[in-house]
């Protein structure tokens, strides 16, 4: 089968959580990036999610600026019958159409970051390019 030509739509983007905290906050120093990526499955609605956490740290264990965003795939019903579910009450996301909802995640995280911080001392910490081909190793299964 070829899950490369499998249908699906970008249906929605929330910004699960988002803080800044002065507390934390030191200029001087390194950033540490802390970052998170999750999977999620909606059987019903033939629905992929992506989770991505970004947590900015000055001391360890502190963030002063956290991002969680949250992308909905929907898949095309045929698709999501004939190549996402499987024989044994599995679901299979390709490694490769995982990483392109990684991207897009990530991609839309960056402007929300952006847009939320823009006009603030925050808005100098940019998320960087992220290689997503190194974080995912494998498919992601989901068994119900």
């Amino acid at each position: 089968m070829n899950y490369n030509k499998l249908g699906f739509a970008f249906t929605g983007l929330r910004t699960v959580s988002f803080a800044t905290i002065d507390k934390a906050y030191k200029k001087s120093g390194e950033t540490n990036l802390i970052t998170g990526l999750g999977y999620g499955l909606d059987i019903e609605d033939q629905t992929v999610t992506c989770n991505t956490r970004f947590s900015f740290e000055k001391k360890k264990d502190q963030p002063f600026l956290i991002l969680e965003v949250q992308a909905l795939f929907q898949i095309e019903k045929n698709d999501f019958i004939n190549k996402v579910k499987q024989n044994n009450n599995t679901y299979l996301v390709t490694k490769n159409l995982a990483v392109h909802f990684a991207v897009l995640t990530i991609g839309s995280a960056r402007g929300i970051l952006h847009a939320k911080t823009e006009g603030t001392p925050f808005n100098e910490f940019l998320l960087p390019t992220i290689d997503v081909n190194n974080i995912l190793v494998e498919d992601v299964t989901f068994e119900f």
